[in-house]
């Protein structure tokens, strides 16, 4: 069965990228607004069609939870747990003119109750540079099949260059102390920090208020290639349970980096 939804989910990365490159430009609001409080727009409703129609044409067993309608029962006898943002990144994609990074962020757990190391399979696609990553349960992997590992070796310097999410004003206050340890940067999406990271063109990411939707795929896409992914306390994050109405720290990337960025958050403390 494992294999079997890392293939749903690579097709569902698929479909995200088709229903993208062939609809309109869907940025007007919809007049409702999600789980996370914000206010939804056309392309944010259409993705989350498009992933749903695919869930129940599969009659896969499983419950969902997306970031735009929250949780939903759908199979009599559900086996696993589906999370996913239809689309990271939903202001990036209005006005970024296609510029700014937005994507679409899968993870699927085994069990109704999971922990993040329960994942079976994950997977991300980021739109404006169709970079596409998949998790196995073990390993990960590029969309085309290929394994992929983390190769490139990091040094912690003042042009070292992390991303970090700020979009809440806590994350602010909470990352202050890294600046000028390491190069903090940000583009508007954590699903732009991932593609980044496993890009290898920053040493890893962190979030102090990680969304459920969001946090699973971060973490086996990056521990899957070889990364690790551990909270503000250097705790590792496979024993936390998965909840739709948590949020969670983040610090992943390369190994050496982020043990840097957590001993100088713990100096500070």
């Amino acid at each position: 069965m494992n294999n079997s939804f890392v293939e749903h989910i690579s097709r569902m990365l698929l479909s995200g990228k088709e229903t993208i490159k062939t609809n309109p430009l869907l940025i007007a609001d919809t007049g409702e607004i999600n789980v996370k409080g914000d206010q939804s727009i056309g392309m944010d409703k259409k993705m989350e069609e498009v992933l749903l129609n695919y869930i129940k044409e599969h009659n896969l067993p499983v419950n969902v939870f997306s970031e735009e309608i929250g949780f939903i029962k759908y199979h009599p006898n559900p086996t696993h747990l589906i999370v996913f943002d239809p689309l990271d990144g939903s202001t990036n994609y209005k006005i970024g003119k296609n510029l700014l990074p937005y994507g679409l962020l899968i993870s699927c757990y085994k069990g109704l109750n999971p922990k993040l190391k329960d994942i079976v399979a994950s997977g991300a696609i980021e739109h404006t540079t169709s970079c596409a990553w998949i998790f196995d349960g073990k390993q990960t992997h590029l969309l085309d099949g290929n394994k992929f590992r983390f190769t490139k070796k990091w040094e912690a310097s003042k042009s070292t260059p992390f991303y970090f999410d700020l979009y809440y004003k806590e994350a602010y206050a909470a990352f202050a102390p890294l600046a000028q340890q390491v190069h903090i940067r940000w583009n508007g999406s954590n699903i732009s920090s991932l593609t980044y990271v496993m890009s290898e063109v920053a040493a890893g990411m962190g979030a102090y208020l990680m969304r459920p939707e969001e946090i699973g795929t971060m973490v086996s896409l990056i521990k899957g290639a070889g990364g690790v992914a551990v909270n503000l306390k250097e705790q590792n994050l496979e024993d936390e349970i998965f909840s739709t109405e948590k949020t969670y720290e983040l610090v992943a990337g390369n190994k050496r980096i982020v043990e840097f960025i957590v001993k100088q958050l713990k100096t500070h403390e």
